[in-house]
């Protein structure tokens, strides 16, 4: 008998003991999903709905919305709803089709990655952004109920840890709630480009490697078809991509997200592969120009779907200059074990190999500066050292490559530098290299522990080798 009393009450104690650790994630990016849910189930009168991931938090300008679609007589309030790819398209649809009523319109722009696409749920991310808002959990099917339930013991140990270790997450500028307006518009300055190389060479977006789940496929069509018995409409848009990382055909993909959901295509996503200096900190993210020109896009292809076939008013904006990072300067001599190459990009060169001097050192320092030029890349083979122990990374080089370590079977410690922003991976960077130790800068180790902006922490399984110096 008091087993079964335990069993019927276990979810009840984990679900208190998660409500009673302090709240971690309230100032963070995370918290934001909290005041889009509340105004979207708020708003009364006729809404635009824009469901996908950070996409829309960081490509749409709600208030310029509203007010290019005013100006043609429609007073429709705009409701973003997609913040962070790492909870799931699939919980986005869930939570929202509650609130769509009679003649509300939905806009679905989803970045075009496996995981977007797919039934994928981020249980995790999802807890982190319901922390102290158990509401949210009504939101969500029975399925995904499940499935965040299901994680709440390791979620419940990973913030007991996080609070035992007094080193919170951070949360500062634009991944900090307070990025975003009261109407949950981002209006946190990004100037322009702040990636060295112009894209996240980390995450190439391989349109020709993209498929839609048939899983999600049917889940959004249901989806629409719900929403659509109610009187509202369903239209789907694309996600903005940066022109610098995109791979494959685009005919291809677009006829595959056609074919794929039953609501109609409203836009080219020709139209919404942007040159990079459009973008901020990812393939996906918009600087502030390039949101203004996304909204003014997404406004030009809503008009039509409203009857209104006039041009849109609004100036479209210039493309600003990519933004200035600081370095330092290279070590004298430290560039006599490297050899390197220029970029095509002005002032910027690549390592490509190791001297012979190099080769046989135990220790290296890659330097910030090389023959006057920034080192913003390293080639996947250019270090081939078999005797190297120790290697350090300046913070000018934002993405490590697929199997760079490869030829340092023997490297114990890899020193990062990274002050501005995490050192990014893939999922093959670091192959090869079994007795590695990871040293961070103690100020942004929270980075490497919890993640970095919108998209899942690829340090995750690495996270046990990481110390902080």
């Amino acid at each position: 008998m008091c087993s079964v009393l335990l069993f019927l009450l276990f979810p009840g104690i984990l679900l208190f003991s998660a409500l009673s650790l302090p709240r971690i994630y309230q100032e963070s990016y995370y918290a934001q999903l909290v005041p889009m849910t509340r105004r979207l189930k708020e708003t009364e009168g006729r809404k635009l709905v824009l469901i996908g991931g950070s996409n829309i938090a960081f490509g749409v300008d709600g208030n310029l919305l509203e007010d290019m679609l005013r100006e043609k007589g429609f007073d429709i309030t705009v409701c973003p709803y997609g913040l962070y790819a790492a909870v799931g398209s699939s919980a986005m649809l869930e939570l929202s089709e509650g609130a769509i009523h009679e003649n509300d319109m939905v806009v679905l722009a989803f970045e075009p990655t496996p995981e977007t696409l797919s039934d994928y749920f981020g249980a995790t991310a999802f807890l982190k952004c319901a922390e102290g808002h158990p509401e949210l959990f009504m939101g969500l099917s029975p399925d995904l109920m499940g499935r965040a339930a299901g994680n709440l013991v390791p979620y419940i140990q990973e913030k007991a840890a996080v609070c035992a270790s007094g080193v919170l997450p951070r949360a500062e500028g634009v991944y900090a709630a307070g990025a975003f307006d009261g109407n949950c518009t981002m209006v946190f300055e990004r100037p322009g480009n702040r990636m060295r190389l112009g894209y996240d060479t980390s995450s190439p977006v391989d349109l020709d490697k993209v498929s839609i789940s048939g899983d999600f496929a049917r889940r959004v069509n249901r989806y629409c078809e719900r929403v659509q018995k109610k009187g509202a409409q369903v239209f789907m848009s694309f996600s903005p991509m940066n022109r610098s990382s995109v791979r494959g055909s685009m005919k291809d993909f677009f006829d595959r997200m056609n074919r794929a959901f039953v609501c109609p295509v409203i836009s080219d996503p020709n139209d919404y592969c942007l040159e990079s200096g459009w973008f901020y900190d990812s393939n996906f993210h918009l600087n502030s120009a390039g949101q203004m020109l996304r909204t003014i896009l997404l406004a030009e292809d809503l008009l039509p779907c409203l009857g209104c076939y006039s041009a849109v008013d609004a100036a479209r904006p210039e493309m600003p200059a990519p933004v200035v990072l600081e370095t330092g300067t290279a070590e004298e001599g430290v560039s006599a074990d490297f050899v390197f190459e220029p970029l095509e990009q002005e002032g910027l060169c690549r390592l490509t190999g190791l001297t012979e001097a190099g080769r046989d050192k135990e220790a290296l320092a890659v330097p910030e500066k090389a023959e006057g030029r920034v080192v913003a890349e390293i080639d996947a083979h250019a270090l081939q050292a078999p005797q190297l122990r120790e290697l350090t990374v300046p913070g000018t080089v934002d993405c490590l490559p697929d199997h760079f370590l490869e030829g340092c079977p023997n490297l114990e410690r890899l020193v990062l530098t990274h002050t501005e922003a995490p050192c990014s991976i893939s999922s093959h960077s670091l192959d090869g290299a079994d007795n590695l130790q990871i040293l961070v800068p103690y100020s942004v180790y929270p980075w490497y522990r919890d993640g970095y902006g919108c998209e899942s922490n690829p340090w995750e399984a690495w996270v046990d080798r990481i110390a902080t110096y």
